[in-house]
């Protein structure tokens, strides 16, 4: 480029984005490698001051897959309407904590979703389960905001 050449950028264009203005609580459901977008996400509610309630559910198939597991231990000790709950899928026999599907330990602490703000990543198997389950308990579908992690098909070897 030449100096004082115009360029022009087209930013990303999707939906997945925090709600800063609204008034409810915040949930978030990452699954596996989910939690990177969702990190940012509150890291960001974070920075910007937001202090209404969050709670993030991590699940995991086994404690070695919390990659950054003292990360959100810590948001938890320094804000306190943060809480964080990892839900393993097939842990170790010492595990002391949640067992089971992400999604179902949501639906155990929150029967009733309909004043919630829901954020969700993770693999699409794991969004459309959750999906289900949380409009049964009441929360909107405006309300659920998800990126599910697509797969590309192998390439076609000749």
């Amino acid at each position: 480029m030449k100096e004082k050449a115009i360029l022009r950028i087209r930013a990303p264009l999707g939906t997945f984005v925090l709600r800063e203005d609204s008034p409810r609580p915040m949930l978030f459901v990452a699954g596996g490698t989910g939690f990177a977008p969702i990190k940012g996400m509150i890291e960001h509610a974070f920075h910007v001051g937001i202090d209404r309630p969050m709670h993030l559910y991590w699940g995991v198939r086994a404690e070695r897959d919390l990659y950054l597991a003292d990360l959100p231990r810590h948001w938890a000790q320094s804000h306190p309407g943060f809480r964080f709950t990892p839900v393993l899928s097939e842990p170790d026999a010492g595990w002391q904590g949640r067992r089971g599907f992400v999604h179902a330990a949501v639906l155990e602490d929150h029967p009733d979703l309909s004043g919630v703000d829901l954020y969700m990543a993770g693999p699409p198997v794991m969004i459309e389960a959750a999906r289900a389950g949380f409009t049964a308990a009441g929360l909107p579908l405006e309300r659920l905001y998800s990126d599910a992690f697509e797969y590309a098909k192998d390439p076609v070897k000749s």
